[in-house]
């Protein structure tokens, strides 16, 4: 579960050719913090997930769409 939880916003770094360092520094967050996050080691705060999305001109909803399935 947990692999999958960020696999489109993987995916959509993928593709725009981001790196986990270069989006850290996009969306001010630390490249470990964020690093773990993706891997399922540290929890992915809601200001996070907002500030990731805008720096990949992308709403929160279509990179985190666990957040629609447990409402």
């Amino acid at each position: 579960e947990v692999d999958n939880m960020y696999e489109k916003l993987k995916n959509e770094m993928r593709r725009k050719e981001i790196t986990v360092y270069r989006l850290a520094k996009m969306s001010k967050i630390a490249s470990q913090d964020l690093y773990n996050a993706l891997n399922g080691k540290k929890a992915m705060f809601p200001n996070w997930k907002k500030r990731i999305a805008e720096a990949l001109e992308t709403d929160v909803e279509s990179l985190f769409e666990e957040q629609n399935a447990e409402v």
